[in-house]
């Protein structure tokens, strides 16, 4: 890799002193290159990460946007999170959270709740179909009190679901709704 033609010809020629000296440089430079290289995969992890299992296949559940995409900004708080106001965005709920999503307030999500949202940047992404980002909530733990500590969330499908202030502090505007804009209220409104 690092070897030009001269190198290479000085290396078949011991009698010139650099031999010992351009074989050292040469090996240490395989060192370096295969070390950065095994470094920089394994910080690419999540291409090759399976999808967790907990939303692995979100697409066969009820897409309670399936009437009308959400889009635009219709609670005020949106900015440029969730592809922002000209975004598409399409919600799916596993079956667990599926009666408390399409019913009434007061919502308070059973634990193992899973809500999946594929955004796209516009209608045309949106009418392609062309590969949308991810969040993903998960209701990790049951209580009667309403908490965004009882919700974790990721960030792709490959994402590991934890907890996170970015996500909380946007989702405790909806702190009466159990943290979750998109309810059988709010799409009754759409």
């Amino acid at each position: 890799m690092f070897v030009s033609l001269g190198l290479a010809a000085e290396l078949t020629h011991p009698s010139k002193g650099n031999f010992v000296k351009n074989r050292t440089i040469i090996q240490l430079s395989g060192v370096v290159a295969a070390s950065l290289l095994i470094a920089s995969c394994s910080t690419l992890t999540a291409p090759f990460k399976e999808t967790d299992a907990r939303w692995a296949d979100y697409a066969s559940w009820t897409k309670v946007t399936e009437l009308e995409p959400s889009t635009g900004n219709p609670t005020g708080f949106l900015g440029g999170v969730h592809m922002g106001d000209e975004g598409y965005r399409d919600v799916y709920v596993n079956d667990i959270g599926k009666d408390a999503l399409m019913g009434s307030a007061p919502y308070n999500f059973p634990a193992g709740t899973v809500l999946v949202k594929e955004q796209f940047a516009n209608k045309a992404d949106w009418e392609a179909g062309r590969k949308p980002a991810h969040t993903i909530s998960v209701k990790a733990e049951a209580s009667d009190t309403l908490s965004k500590d009882n919700w974790i969330w990721a960030d792709s499908l490959k994402g590991t679901a934890g907890e996170s202030a970015f996500c909380s502090g946007c989702h405790s505007i909806a702190a009466k709704d159990d943290y979750v804009f998109t309810h059988g209220d709010f799409l009754a409104t759409q």
